[in-house]
């Protein structure tokens, strides 16, 4: 480094608040572990590497950050493992969403999700797919309706995911078999890729970045479960402006007939809403301190205004992705507990069945 570098090093130094150099401080030398809760390869894992690859250049201190994939349980054992770290902002989760586990009183369950700290959200659809050569042939998704005896393949049967397409099922009264087994969706592709199932879905991330890449000639989108809009809307996001909501392709196989005032759909709502919300999170274990949180909350803002973070992700992701802010997040959280009992009991009785069955 040069004299004149040095002086500018120097001057600048000077120039920070008290803030920035406490700051600058509190992650300097330091290791930042991030919590997976799926294992490696799948979707989850997919945007936390791309997130932990650009996350340290805009945290103060520049810490070292290293991912754990802690997959099982349809991500419960990730989860309970931040819910016991230390709060001191040198362990981040960054999960699939699996508000059901909350919903549904899992005991299983240590820490809820409206205890932990929310830094930061991503908005995210569902993609549900089937494998084409399922009989009598699915050309188009209204072919769906004619096919019977197929099996969904999908996580364990309290899972967010399963439930959602479970739930959907349900409601267009398509005969199946229901195959709650799976660790993780990369083994749920797998499973179809083999034909040992026909029906799967999956983050937008997990679509675009491995199953259409890798079988799109092999499977048929069929429709996506889309986000919540701010006018109470669903439509269809912007990353998949030619795939139908489940609205649509509801509508086109039942036309008039109602759909919102349906318990099932309700209840298939009540879990898709928060989840798609923030499909992904970055989360740290409750009680972290404020200032650990405010210096966290400003870098993912600030990573999401970073251009190579946004092309790397896009390249995977084919879209941006649409950002959540910690207030904003926490408050989709805090919201978890406002679901109606009524549904919550339908819910719980609903993944009961599936479990017996």
């Amino acid at each position: 480094m040069t004299r004149t570098m040095l002086v500018a090093a120097s001057l600048l130094a000077l120039l920070a608040t008290p803030q920035e150099r406490a700051q600058a401080q509190y992650y300097k030398g330091k290791t930042i572990n991030i919590i997976v809760n799926y294992p490696a390869g799948g979707p989850t894992d997919i945007e936390g590497r791309i997130v932990a690859q650009h996350l340290p250049a805009h945290i103060p201190g520049n810490p070292t950050v290293v991912v754990r994939n802690v997959g099982g349980a349809g991500g419960l054992i990730g989860s309970n493992q931040l819910g016991d770290a230390t709060p001191n902002g040198e362990t981040i989760g960054f999960f699939t969403l699996a508000v059901n586990d909350q919903l549904l009183g899992n005991t299983a369950m240590r820490t809820k999700y409206s205890e932990f700290t929310l830094i930061a959200g991503v908005e995210c659809p569902l993609v549900v797919y089937m494998r084409k050569d399922t009989p009598p042939g699915i050309n188009v998704a209204t072919d769906l309706m004619k096919a019977r005896d197929f099996k969904a393949l999908s996580l364990n049967s309290h899972n967010t995911n399963t439930l959602n397409m479970a739930l959907a099922l349900e409601l267009l009264g398509v005969k199946y078999y229901a195959v709650p087994a799976y660790r993780g969706l990369k083994d749920v592709e797998t499973g179809i890729l083999q034909n040992l199932g026909q029906m799967a879905n999956s983050s937008l991330s997990g679509w675009a970045a491995s199953v259409e890449p890798t079988m799109g000639n092999v499977v048929l989108p069929l429709w996506q479960l889309s986000p919540r809009a701010k006018d109470g809307r669903y439509p269809r996001t912007k990353a998949l402006p030619n795939l139908q909501t489940f609205e649509e392709f509801y509508a086109s196989v039942f036309p008039g007939k109602p759909l919102a005032s349906q318990i099932t759909y309700q209840a298939l709502r009540a879990i898709a809403d928060p989840q798609l919300a923030m499909f992904r999170v970055a989360m740290t274990p409750p009680k972290t301190s404020d200032e650990a949180v405010g210096i966290l909350r400003a870098a993912f803002a600030e990573l999401w205004k970073n251009p190579q973070f946004l092309a790397d992700y896009s390249r995977i992701i084919k879209t941006e992705p649409i950002f959540v802010s910690g207030a904003e997040g926490q408050q989709v959280l805090a919201d978890l507990g406002k679901v109606p009992d009524q549904l919550k009991t339908y819910l719980a009785t609903f993944a009961g069945k599936m479990t017996a069955n």
